[in-house]
């Protein structure tokens, strides 16, 4: 299965300005995607898209790692992915980079993974099945924990057959943590998704939660991979 890794990291971010190179334990955020896809067996064209030069210079630090300078048309705040990919697709194929049987979303904004979890999601892609897409269980933060409210600020249980149930009483539900996206490519062309279906969820643990939005975010990226880095150094 030949593979296109794409790595999308637009320059405009608004909650945090900069912030696909903003430096997160010592190394800018988008960095660790990209050691991430380097290390990962199996991958062939890895590509980060970005409208930024500065973006794009970090990529191009890295030995293996190609480049495509996005047009503004694709780099604005309500541009969806799927239009980001589809030009990288069409541009490598055009560069003689191709054919690709499926595409590898690695998000910048959801660093928390390891290289084996790439191939184990990968290695999800079995028969039948259109897209990997990986996840992380909620627990406290269940829906039958959750409300809407009215003007009047009257709660709503969004689960109301499971408002007062225990904890281990709830059947599980997951959330898309923003780590991995793996699709055919006979699939992404006909749907135009990232999601297309039928999609099964590769589980990783909640630890490996984080998307990164907000300047507090930041905080926490600075802990959790430091804490990541331990981890890696006593393996």
């Amino acid at each position: 299965m030949k593979i296109l890794t794409v790595i999308p990291a637009r320059g405009g971010s608004k909650g945090v300005p900069g912030k696909n190179i903003r430096p997160v334990c010592g190394k800018p955020l988008l960095a660790w995607t990209i050691e991430c896809a380097l290390a990962t067996s199996g991958l062939g064209r890895i590509v980060v898209s970005s409208d930024d030069e500065n973006i794009l210079d970090v990529a191009r630090a890295y030995a293996g790692i190609a480049v495509n300078r996005r047009p503004e048309e694709l780099s604005r705040d309500q541009t969806p992915t799927a239009p980001v990919v589809a030009q990288v697709l069409a541009e490598e194929e055009d560069a003689g980079h191709g054919p690709f049987d499926a595409i590898l979303l690695l998000q910048v904004t959801a660093p928390l993974r390891e290289p084996w979890h790439v191939e184990q999601a990968i290695a999800g892609l079995r028969d039948g099945v259109n897209t990997v897409i990986s996840v992380a269980e909620m627990r406290d933060l269940h829906p039958a924990r959750m409300y809407s409210m009215d003007e009047g600020n009257e709660m709503v249980s969004l689960m109301p057959e499971l408002e007062v149930a225990r904890r281990q009483d709830i059947p599980p539900v997951y959330y898309r943590n923003g780590s991995i996206y793996f699709v055919r490519r006979s699939a992404f062309d006909a749907t135009g998704s990232l999601m297309a279906k039928p999609a099964v969820g590769y589980v990783m643990d909640d630890r490996y939660l984080l998307n990164i939005d907000e300047p507090r975010d930041m905080l926490i990226a600075d802990v959790l991979m430091a804490d990541l880095e331990r981890e890696r150094a006593a393996r």
